[in-house]
């Protein structure tokens, strides 16, 4: 697993940990709603000065976010009903995501 993907597994954890979503953690860094989703979700990686910022607000040392970790050891602390109800987050927003951008692609061939 890469550096990108480890930071991206931790930031998703220690997120929860912290109790934010991802539009709160956005919004509470001082940037757009979904900026922690592109993050998440693999569209954008932060800047160094945004890392220092993201491990503040959830209390924890910037080094936190690169550490490679079991996740077994990480599912041992999420209960399931938590689980449940991300994956079902994730997904809903993948096909909102999806079908956002085919009705634009749609929208813009009869427009052009």
């Amino acid at each position: 697993m890469g550096t990108r993907e480890i930071f991206r597994e931790n930031l998703k954890f220690y997120r929860k940990k912290a109790g934010f979503t991802q539009e709160e953690l956005s919004e509470k860094i001082g940037y757009g709603y979904t900026y922690i989703t592109e993050i998440e979700s693999r569209h954008k990686f932060p800047k160094p000065e945004t890392i220092d910022l993201i491990a503040e607000t959830l209390k924890i040392e910037p080094s936190k976010l690169f550490e490679q970790e079991h996740k077994e050891t990480r599912l041992a602390t999420i209960n399931k009903e938590e689980l449940v109800s991300d994956l079902s987050d994730e997904i809903y927003k993948k096909l909102c995501i999806d079908l956002h951008t085919r009705i634009s692609e749609e929208v813009s061939k009869v427009l052009l």
